[in-house]
């Protein structure tokens, strides 16, 4: 056990006196009583020196847990009184901050335990402080608007705030960082926020990555001249998938429901590249692919498909591409008319993907835990703390 008169400096009261350090009469706690040395001090208002004394005031405050005990302090503060205006004033204490109720560390610690995937009562239980504090507390930080990195992805996700369904996502695929969150997916909007760079800065974005809004490429043919738009190869493939996806399930509801079940358990097969396929899996991809001609055509198409992201240029990207196009207008298979018109409309950026090692992988990462942070924290009314919140934790 600690005993009283401890006067030994702590790293935790530097520039302070303790005049004793010791556990709580139950054991569950340790208490500490400080004061500042007696010496002069200039008078805020007239800055004349003085040592005199008025009067004393305790203060007790809350620090951080010691050795997984509560650390309760009792501070002896002085109030001195210039004898040459007749003022009073308090003295400075390094310890604790004047009109504060705990010391700077116990902010400090408190904040930086929002840069955890944690909800705001879930800090505040273990600082056994209120909610409303913690979020005050956070609410003080500022993001200052971030340098425009040479590659862009940029993406939605639904966040709820502010009255609007849709926030934008803005990350460097390259770093992996997001570099902004803003309030809304409005293209005018959009077009505001990047108008606050100056056209050098603009101009040093080089690429561009997205998934399939038109909405997204318009923006970025505006306001970036001299990048280049890529579409994300996921989205890109997801189209085709889906596609495949629903001439499955329009086949299945015509089979039996052994035959039917047997189909949804056997998707896999369709899905994965023919190269992946072991033997047994060939054998029983041709029992999916004999019991329906149209399946046949449409897992013809996804696997040509994957012949466009295996060539070494762009321009056999852009003839591969156009040659399916041709394909899947003769196989007419009406699932697929969506893959036709949508990539006719993006022929030159799924062309770009060739050579390009980046995508949306990490902002869709980041938006999961996006979700997850709106789930745990039952979602965020204010775009600004969310903003906040996403841009300490990611």
């Amino acid at each position: 056990m600690l005993q009283d008169n401890y006067t030994q400096d702590l790293p935790i009261f530097k520039g302070v006196t303790v005049k004793y350090f010791r556990e709580s009469e139950d054991n569950n706690s340790y208490e500490a009583f400080i004061e500042m040395p007696v010496k002069e001090h200039h008078c805020p208002h007239c800055g004349y020196i003085t040592t005199y004394i008025k009067d004393y005031r305790l203060q007790k405050v809350k620090d951080l847990s010691l050795a997984g005990k509560p650390l309760k302090v009792t501070i002896n503060k002085r109030r001195y009184i210039c004898k040459n205006c007749n003022s009073t004033f308090t003295e400075n204490n390094p310890y604790i901050k004047r009109y504060c109720h705990f010391p700077q560390r116990f902010y400090f610690e408190a904040i930086k335990e929002t840069f955890n995937l944690q909800s705001f009562s879930a800090i505040a239980r273990r600082f056994g402080t209120s909610v409303t504090s913690i979020i005050r507390w956070f609410d003080n930080i500022n993001y200052p608007k971030a340098e425009l990195p040479s590659c862009i992805a940029i993406d939605e996700f639904k966040g709820n705030a502010d009255g609007e369904k849709f926030q934008c996502n803005l990350s460097d695929p390259v770093k992996h960082k997001i570099i902004d969150i803003l309030p809304n997916r409005d293209s005018e909007d959009l077009c505001k926020h990047f108008l606050e760079y100056t056209y050098d800065e603009r101009a040093k974005v080089k690429k561009v990555v997205m998934d399939l809004s038109t909405l997204f490429r318009s923006v970025a043919k505006q306001l970036f001249p001299e990048a280049k738009i890529i579409a994300d190869k996921f989205h890109v493939i997801r189209v085709v998938i889906n596609s495949l996806e629903s001439v499955r399930k329009r086949i299945q509801k015509e089979f039996h429901d052994a035959k039917r079940k047997w189909f949804k358990r056997s998707r896999r097969l369709l899905l994965k590249p023919e190269y992946k396929l072991t033997d047994e899996d060939k054998i029983e991809l041709n029992r999916m692919l004999n019991s329906s001609r149209e399946l046949e055509k449409a897992w013809l198409l996804k696997e040509k498909f994957y012949e466009i992201f295996r060539k070494e240029t762009r321009t056999e990207a852009k003839k591969e591409l156009r040659d399916w196009l041709l394909l899947a207008n003769q196989l007419s298979v009406p699932e697929f008319q969506h893959c036709i018109t949508t990539f006719t409309n993006w022929r030159t950026e799924i062309a770009n993907i060739i050579g390009e090692n980046v995508s949306n992988g990490f902002i869709e990462g980041s938006n999961n835990k996006i979700k997850v942070l709106k789930r745990i924290s039952f979602g965020f009314q204010n775009f600004r703390r969310l903003r906040n919140r996403i841009l300490s934790l990611i």
